[in-house]
């Protein structure tokens, strides 16, 4: 090899990766943006390269992720939206589309828990639980859609998690939601796969969020949690940002309707 060849190499895999798991120019609307692993994700599509968009229900949270972005010279909108709404979900998305143009990655990430045991839980609960983690994700979704289908593209990523996979003590709503966000994510692939649509999940085990911090006050659960995770570690929201990323990319073309678990190995049968 030439000094020369030598010399180009490095730019050229430079140009291959950016190729396979960049998305500059594109835009990707993140729900629940302004925290936790939505805040993760939006950060790390727009340092791939993306335009994003910023939902959540807290504004100086939203505003404040949304600097962060645009200090990475990207561009970044945010909307104070209640994604159980879904008058004010087909607004932002119209307003989305006229700022931007269009949406080409849409991550469902808003979650709640709000978890009891099924002898106590009650329907309204139940009913809130459902209407946040599933409901409002068949919302958003079908609002955004149909500008994806006009261009032929898209990606959606939704961010489920291990308890739609393992029964978990008090967790009947979250659980139930996130198992038919799976098999949601299923029958989406399928319709929306002729057109140029890929839709993908996200099963995340136990991060270490703002809606986990309770749980994680309880340092007999922390241990006992810990031993039957094979790393030996809790998720931070940093480790799912490589994931998301490629879903949202062209590396990824050729998945759809998968669920991909990470958990650190936590969900496989061992201890």
């Amino acid at each position: 090899m030439t000094r020369a060849n030598r010399k180009l190499n490095p730019p050229r895999a430079a140009d291959a990766l950016t190729r396979w798991f960049g998305v500059t120019g594109r835009v990707a609307l993140v729900t629940g943006a302004s925290r936790g692993l939505g805040h993760a994700i939006a950060l790390a599509l727009a340092q791939a390269g993306a335009s994003v968009v910023l939902w959540a229900k807290h504004r100086a949270r939203l505003e404040a992720t949304a600097r962060q972005i645009r200090s990475l010279g990207v561009d970044a909108s945010c909307d104070v939206v209640d994604v159980t709404d879904a008058a004010r979900v087909r607004t932002a998305v119209e307003r989305a589309l006229r700022q931007h143009g269009a949406i080409d990655v849409l991550v469902n990430n808003v979650g709640i828990w709000d978890g009891d045991p099924i002898t106590e839980l009650s329907l309204a609960r139940w009913t809130r639980v459902l209407d946040t983690d599933l409901t409002a994700v068949f919302g958003v979704t079908k609002a955004v859609v149909p500008s994806m289908i006009r261009r032929k593209r898209g990606k959606i990523l939704h961010i489920s998690s291990t308890s739609g996979l393992l029964a978990h003590p008090h967790s009947s709503a979250y659980g139930a939601a996130k198992a038919a966000l799976m098999h949601l994510t299923r029958i989406m692939a399928v319709e929306l796969g002729p057109h140029g649509i890929r839709v993908n999940a996200i099963a995340p085990g136990t991060f270490r969020t703002d809606m986990t911090a309770d749980v994680f006050e309880d340092r007999a659960w922390v241990r006992t949690r810990l031993r039957r995770i094979p790393l030996g570690r809790f998720g931070q929201p940093a480790d799912i940002a490589g994931l998301a990323v490629f879903l949202a990319s062209p590396a990824s073309d050729h998945i759809t309707g998968q669920t991909i678990v990470i958990d650190g190995g936590a969900s496989l049968a061992i201890g």
